[in-house]
Formats: structure tokens, C-alpha cells, sequence
């Protein structure tokens, strides 16, 4: 009969048994078996498996001889006992393929006197497992061998040392290692695999790294591990500018039950000369006209932002201000504007002249020479870096939109041109109202924050206006809110208002008093007037008066080489304008009528472009 495979027992058919014996007799001479007396020794007298793991399979050998003087026939094997005890095979053959009876000759005859099998111990739970391999044979002495069978399945018990694996400062691009011990407290063996020793985190940039194979650890035995800190960048805290250490963990991952993995907490700092840390807030915004912003991070074009340098040094150095770079890194096409640190860099300003985003960035250097790096395209929003900590945004990020119903730009492509934007009013004529300059007698023309000026009423005398000191009761004199009574010594008193208003918005009339006179609140305003170094203007109108305006561009003379000139239109809250044109002016006075605006309502503008047309109207 064959036996399946890890067979328990073995007693062959009987008439397979007494097939085996014939042909033992067949292949033996005679006399020899009648004379003879078999006889059966085994080795070791009991089989002891070493301590194992739950599940785990440990394997003994018995080694069967014949002691006798005739052939041995092995006609029985079985296991009697904890069903986790199991034959295997006989000689390197296995059990499942061989047929019993086997025989083993006398010592000193040709053939095997001795055989080996082997024996399984598989322990299905934790405790001491006890059996017995019981051998049938033809032998005299024992014709029933007990051989006893016994094993013990226990844990691991894992343990490293030091629990804490602390690598202290190491400098940049450079390295250090420490030891981890790990050995076996318990009594079954610790088994690590292969790919076993991982890191928390996960991270493929991580500083640290360890790189070890499978180990397989006896009870008290032990094993060095070495693991590396290799820091490659630097992290600060973003409230107090410190250097923020490497942290992270070893997860050893075993057998032991108990400790699956066990966690080994690995630290670092990077050293050496590090950079400073930076960051930037926005503290304040004020309109043009000096009003604060509530929000500074929702400014619009021409406002003026202020910032404030965050900048620590890790290494305890001072920064002194002439070593704070600002850097304008993203800006919309035509934009002039850039950071003025005169005189606090640690506070400087900043102007938006035209509408679009922003990017603003910081950088420092220590007295090292060691400069703090950034990265423009991961810059913070304004609310970001409002909210964030002190060093976590180098570069804000922010949008300038149009706060006014009507805003329109002018830009250019070259330096030393000196183009000039124009808005006509609905109704003027190019022939009458182009370039008529305006007299705003509200503030001092030579100091617009002269707290004293007190020449407020704007008094026309033929083609000439000027600004005049009230000098009689408005009240008695019948005026309107806003104007002022002013009497000349002739005419006797007279109602004047502020200003003498023509109806072209432009350098010689930047803010004209258009719609309800007297009310500022619908006044257009030449913003930024560019007259050397930018190539930027703009007018800005709210609460405009019905009508058709016109917009223009001027070459103010003197001619210094041909011009490229964008105009872009923009309706408030936009940050992408309604229309762009483009076009060339070659000359002094020459002058470009781009387009009319027709004014509806909110809702309701319509463009019309004037299709590239040019006049050769000089503005004196």
C-alpha cells in the first residue's frame, strides 16, 4: 500500500505484506534468513524538536539500522500521540510513494543496512506537544519500536536597543550612522524577512534609510542593524524661525506576535551654516486718496500696500536690512511696479499699477553670505500668509481688481516714449475739448496734503482760471452746496465752484468734476500719470453719467523713436478686460483714437472700436 503524503501510521495489506517477504526470500539467499537473526537499532533513542513558532514546521531525522544477522524488513510506521507530529519520507523518498515492506540488510552484505526518516513538527497552537513513531518490523528484539517523540512551541520576543535612535546635528549633504541592536528574548526563534525594516513614514525623499535582509535570530542571540541620517534640506518652524528636526520611525516587522512591528523612533537636525527663514504679511492698504483698506488683501490697482519681512536666522545671526532682496516674480504684462524698501526694508510699500495678479517674494541673507532660497510658484495667497505662521510664505500671492465701474489702461513697450491716456466726456468734441487742462482748486496743486491751503474757489478771468480764497458769505450770495462765494472788487460777489472742470481727462486735467458738480463720487481720476521710467496710465470713473465717453492716446512730444501702445478696458470686479486694442504711434502728436464707451448702466456698456484711427492733434 502507499501512504498519503505526511502519513500518521503504515501497515501494509496483508497479502501485500506477504508479497514483500517472497520477494525479500527471492532476492536473499536461503540458508542465510534460517540462520540469521535480525535485529533493529534506531538514532537517537527519542527525537527532541527545538522550540518552534506557532504553524512553524520543524523537521528531525531517525535513522533506522540493522544490528543484526539476516535481513530486516520495516513492515509498519506510524505516529501515535499529537496529530502535529507527521512522517515525511524514507531516505529522501517521500512516504506517499513508497512501498512498505522495506528491507534492510545485515551489516557487511550488499546493500543499505540502515535508512533515514524524517519526521514533522508542526504545532498548531502555543505548549508542549508529546507522541510517539512507532516502527513494525521483523526484528527479534523489537518487533514493536517506540521511539518517543517531543517539542515545545513558544514566541519570540523582540527587542532593540537603543529604543531611541538620536543622530543629534549633522550637516547638510553629509551623513552619519548609528547601530540598532536587535536580538531575541524569547524562546522560539525571531524571524525578520526580508523587506522587513521600513520606515513610517514612507516618504522616498526621507533623510533616512536602512538597509537590511532577512535575520533569523536564535533565543539570546542578537543582531546589528545600521541605519543612516543623510539630511538634504532644511525645515523651520513657520511661528519661531527654528530649525524643525528630522523625525521619523523604523518599523520592524516580525514574527513576534506581541510586537508586530516593532516601532524604533529615529531623530535628526540638519547643521551647519543654515539660511535664514523668511516670510511676508500684508499689514496695511490705503486707497489713493489715503483711506485704509478694511481687507488688505483685496487692494485694487493704485493702491498702496505695505508688507512686513519676517526673517530669522537658525543660527542666531542678526539680518540687517541692506540684506533683504524683495522681488516682484509674476506681474501682469506692462506692469511697471516693484517694492520700495526706501527707507525700512523690514516695511517697504507697494503700488499695483495696473489690473491682474501679483507675486511678491522675499529673500535674506546672513552674514555668512548663505542665502534663503524660494519657490514663486508655490506662493501663499494674502489670506494665507495672514493666517499662517510667521516663516511659512516667502512669496504672497495677491490680485489687483478694479474697484471703479470704469477703468482703463494704457501700456506701452519701450522706455523714453512719453504716451498719454485720454477720456473724453460724453459730449466733447476731439476739436474743442481735447487736451482742455483742468483747475482743481480743492487742494494745493504744489502739496496735495497742505493741511493750510485755503484757496479753494476756482475763478475763471477770460481763458485763464485760478484759485482763489473765498472772501464773502456763499449763503448770502445764493450758492449751491459745494461752491464757494468769491468777490473780485467789480463784479462783487460771485459763486464759484472748486474746480474748472474741462471735459478731458488727462495729465493737465487728472481729476475733472464730470456728472452732479461739486460731487466727487462721480469724478474721473488720472491715477498714475507716466512721465519718465514706466510705461504705464490709467483713468479711473465711478458712477458714471449716461453718454458716449471717448478714450485716446497722445504722443506727448518730444519724439523719441515709435511706440507700441495697448489699451485694455476693464468694468469693475473684473480681472480680465472687456477689450484689448493695439496700435502703433510713430510720431510726436500723434494720437490714437481707439475707441467710444457708451455708459448705459452697470449692465450695459458696449465698446466700439474706432478701427486704428490716428489724427495728428498736438496736446501743448
Amino acid at each position: 500500500m502507499r501512504l498519503a503524503p505526511l502519513g500518521r501510521s503504515w501497515t501494509p495489506a496483508p497479502g501485500l505484506f506477504v508479497l514483500g517477504l517472497a520477494l525479500l526470500a527471492g532476492a536473499c539467499d536461503e540458508s542465510n534468513i534460517q540462520k540469521g537473526r535480525p535485529q533493529i537499532a534506531v538514532e537517537p533513542q527519542a527525537l527532541v524538536f527545538p522550540t518552534l513558532n506557532r504553524l512553524e514546521t520543524g523537521q528531525q531525522t531517525l535513522t533506522v539500522r540493522n544490528v543484526g544477522t539476516a535481513t530486516l524488513a520495516i513492515t509498519g510506521l506510524r505516529v501515535e500521540g499529537d496529530a502535529a507530529f507527521a512522517l515525511d519520507s524514507w531516505n529522501g523518498q517521500a512516504l506517499a510513494e513508497l512501498a512498505l515492506p522495506v528491507g534492510l540488510v545485515q551489516p557487511g552484505a550488499a546493500g543499505a543496512s540502515s535508512g533515514a526518516l524524517v519526521l514533522h513538527l508542526t504545532p498548531p497552537a502555543e505548549g508542549d506537544f508529546q507522541a510517539e513513531l512507532v516502527i513494525d518490523s521483523s526484528a527479534e528484539n523489537f518487533p514493536e519500536l517506540r521511539v518517543p517523540l517531543s517539542g515545545r512551541s513558544a514566541v519570540p520576543d523582540i527587542d532593540a536597543q537603543p529604543p531611541l535612535l538620536n543622530f543629534g546635528n549633522v550637516g547638510l549633504q553629509s551623513s552619519a550612522s548609528l547601530s540598532l541592536g536587535l536580538s531575541n528574548q524569547g524562546e522560539a526563534d525571531l524571524i525578520i524577512e526580508a523587506g522587513g525594516l521600513t520606515l513610517e513614514s514612507g516618504a522616498a525623499d526621507a533623510p533616512f534609510l536602512v538597509v537590511a535582509g532577512a535575520l533569523r535570530l536564535g533565543q539570546g542571540e542578537s543582531q546589528p542593524v545600521e541605519v543612516i541620517y543623510a539630511p538634504r534640506s532644511v525645515r523651520v518652524d513657520p511661528d519661531t524661525g527654528a530649525v524643525v528636526p528630522d523625525t521619523d520611525a523604523l518599523l520592524i516587522a516580525s514574527n513576534d506576535p506581541d510586537e508586530d512591528p516593532l516601532r524604533v523612533p529615529l531623530e535628526g537636525r540638519p547643521a551647519g551654516n543654515l539660511p535664514p527663514s523668511v516670510g511676508i504679511r500684508v499689514i496695511a492698504a490705503t486707497q489713493l486718496d489715503g483711506t485704509p483698506l478694511a481687507d488688505p488683501c483685496a487692494p485694487a490697482p493704485s493702491d498702496s500696500l505695505r508688507f512686513e519681512a519676517l526673517v530669522s536666522d537658525p543660527d542666531g545671526q542678526t539680518i540687517q536690512g541692506s540684506n533683504l532682496y524683495w522681488t516682484v516674480e509674476q506681474k501682469p504684462v506692462g506692469s511697471f511696479s516693484e517694492v520700495v524698501t526706501n527707507p525700512d526694508a523690514f516695511h517697504p510699500t507697494f503700488k499695483a499699477d495696473l489690473t491682474g495678479q501679483y507675486t511678491v517674494c522675499l529673500s535674506a541673507r546672513d552674514p555668512q553670505g548663505n542665502r534663503s532660497l524660494y519657490d514663486a510658484a508655490a506662493a501663499c495667497t494674502c489670506a494665507e500668509a495672514q493666517a499662517g505662521g510667521d516663516y511659512q510664505c516667502p512669496c504672497v500671492r495677491f490680485d489687483a481688481y478694479p474697484r471703479e465701474d470704469i477703468r482703463v489702461e494704457l501700456v506701452w513697450d519701450l522706455l523714453g516714449p512719453d504716451l498719454d491716456l485720454h477720456l473724453l466726456a460724453p459730449d466733447a468734441t476731439l476739436q474743442s475739448d481735447f487736451c482742455q487742462p483742468t483747475r482743481d482748486c480743492r487742494f494745493n496743486p504744489q502739496d496735495p496734503q497742505d493741511p493750510g491751503w485755503v484757496r479753494t474757489a476756482c475763478v475763471p478771468s477770460g481763458a485763464i482760471t485760478a484759485c482763489r480764497e473765498p472772501n464773502c458769505d456763499a449763503t448770502a450770495a445764493g450758492c449751491a452746496s459745494g461752491q464757494d462765494c468769491y468777490d473780485n472788487g467789480v463784479d462783487g460777489p460771485a459763486c464759484f465752484w472748486r474746480t474748472c472742470s474741462g471735459q478731458d481727462c488727462y495729465w493737465d486735467g487728472r481729476h475733472p468734476d464730470w456728472g452732479a458738480l461739486g460731487d466727487a463720487e462721480d469724478d474721473p481720476l488720472l491715477a498714475i500719470d507716466c512721465t519718465g521710467g514706466c510705461r504705464a496710465e490709467n483713468v479711473n470713473l465711478n458712477n458714471p453719467a449716461q453718454g458716449i465717453y471717448t478714450l485716446l492716446v497722445n504722443y506727448y512730444a518730444p519724439f523719441q523713436g515709435e511706440a507700441q501702445a495697448t489699451v485694455r478696458v476693464y468694468f469693475k470686479g473684473d480681472l480680465v478686460p472687456s477689450a484689448e486694442y493695439t496700435s502703433r504711434l510713430t510720431g510726436d502728436c500723434d494720437t490714437w483714437i481707439v475707441a467710444n464707451l457708451e455708459w448705459i448702466d452697470p449692465e450695459n456698456h458696449p465698446l466700439l472700436y474706432l478701427g486704428d484711427a490716428h489724427s495728428e492733434m498736438c496736446c501743448e
